[in-house]
């Protein structure tokens, strides 16, 4: 599908989802003009209009290109609602300006650099789970964020930008548009529901097997013949 249209399917499937403006009441307006819709973090215009710190970090997500040309869009958006996460869970107020650039603030240099590291380690055992579309669950681990920190928005920029130059150097992080180093997909995963669900149909299947060596597959309604060959391969 070219990038156009996807991108336009996108916006249309975000609108559908948006509760109408004529719906909302003015407190749900006013907090709508300065909230990320993805995120639930402050949007950039909340960020232009606070009350500044001595020191901010500018976070980059790596690989999210990839994700979304790989893997999907729903995958992408679940990389940044993990960033978002790891932010929110290291208590400091953090902001979505666009794309996959957040920033947050704080007094000391020391203490921007430490939480940085924090929200890193947070997301190295993350795991991101994305629903795509047709119903196809992916879960992905170890996402990763560059950073760069000063007393502007600008410095900041421009700090991470070496940091990111330096790591494609070094080999450490990846060109844009080239699969994220480190970041790997979970196999085998399957929500607990379907966990549960699948465990029954292999006790009936391996019952079939000992009952009829030329077992083949069941006629399971709900699931394609290769689906349910694929089943009874992965039993042998």
């Amino acid at each position: 599908m070219p990038e156009g249209r996807k991108l336009e399917r996108r916006r249309v499937s975000n609108v559908a989802l948006r509760k109408r403006v004529e719906e909302m009441t003015d407190e749900e307006k006013s907090r709508a003009l300065v909230t990320d819709d993805l995120t639930g973090l402050g949007n950039r215009r909340a960020w232009e209009e606070r009350a500044r710190a001595p020191f901010l970090a500018m976070l980059d997500v790596e690989g999210l290109k990839w994700v979304n040309d790989n893997i999907g869009w729903s995958a992408g958006d679940a990389l940044l609602k993990a960033v978002a996460r790891a932010i929110v869970e290291e208590g400091v107020r953090g902001y979505r300006l666009g794309g996959d650039e957040f920033v947050f603030e704080g007094a000391r240099r020391g203490a921007v650099r430490r939480a940085v590291a924090r929200i890193r380690a947070r997301l190295a055992g993350a795991e991101v789970d994305a629903v795509l579309a047709g119903g196809t669950r992916r879960r992905l681990r170890s996402a990763r964020v560059h950073a760069g920190i000063g007393r502007s928005l600008e410095e900041a920029d421009a700090a991470l930008m070496r940091a990111k130059k330096a790591s494609v150097a070094s080999g450490e992080r990846a060109e844009r548009g080239r699969r994220p180093r480190g970041l790997a997909e979970v196999l085998g995963w399957r929500p607990r529901s379907e966990k549960g669900r699948d465990s029954g149909l292999r006790f009936y299947l391996r019952a079939l097997q000992a009952a009829d060596p030329d077992f083949d597959a069941p006629a399971l309604e709900d699931e394609s013949r290769m689906s349910r060959e694929w089943r009874v391969r992965s039993l042998r």
